[in-house]
């Protein structure tokens, strides 16, 4: 009879010791679990941080080239956007909608306004008359030729100029804000050189 009991105490050790390995394992996989969870969730959040800030970018970016595209800015670069497409008007801003559901997701700013860095006349022994471009810099030489008091400087009437030009976004759900900066080099009137680029 000793035999038997102690040979149910034994089992019934052992049952316990099972349910409390079962629980350990349980708290264990419930952990793994948590921690997966809020790992995924982490990766959701820089994805889209990372897709806002993309959209951002494309939409400075297309502002800037808005701003390329026109003669404008070199003239006047407080309206180097001539005609705003938001709501509120205003210059130099360009609403942008990224996602393509009819609804503005972006307002771009120039901040500042486009700034002229550097320019230089184009000396007209510089120039190619064979190319309508250049043939459009008639140089002060010719223009000045017979007039009196009048000095050659052998510059045509063109310059090379070098333009920083700002762009701003800002989401208008979350009012995350994307900086892009860009330089362009642009051939402009020395008109336009003595006026905006000092």
């Amino acid at each position: 009879m000793k035999q038997r009991s102690q040979q149910c105490t034994g089992y019934r050790r052992q049952q316990g010791f099972t349910l409390i390995m079962g629980l350990i394992m349980l708290v264990l996989l419930t952990l793994m679990a948590v921690v997966v969870y809020h790992l995924g969730a982490n990766q959701t959040i820089i994805v889209a941080n990372a897709q806002h800030k993309n959209e951002g970018l494309d939409a400075a970016q297309q502002a800037i080239d808005t701003v390329i595209n026109s003669s404008n800015f070199t003239q006047n670069p407080a309206a180097a956007i001539a005609t705003s497409n938001c709501s509120g008007g205003g210059a130099n801003k360009l609403c942008v909608d990224s996602n393509g559901d009819g609804t503005n997701d972006f307002t771009v700013s120039l901040t500042p306004t486009p700034t002229c860095v550097a320019a230089a006349p184009i000396p007209a022994a510089q120039l190619d008359f064979t190319k309508a471009d250049d043939l459009a810099c008639a140089t002060e030489t010719q223009q000045s030729f017979g007039v009196s008091g009048a000095t050659a400087t052998g510059n045509s009437l063109c310059a090379n100029s070098t333009w920083e030009i700002n762009a701003q976004a800002v989401d208008s759900a979350t009012n995350t804000t994307v900086n892009v900066t860009q330089g362009v080099a642009v051939r402009i009137a020395t008109t336009d050189m003595t006026t905006n680029c000092p």
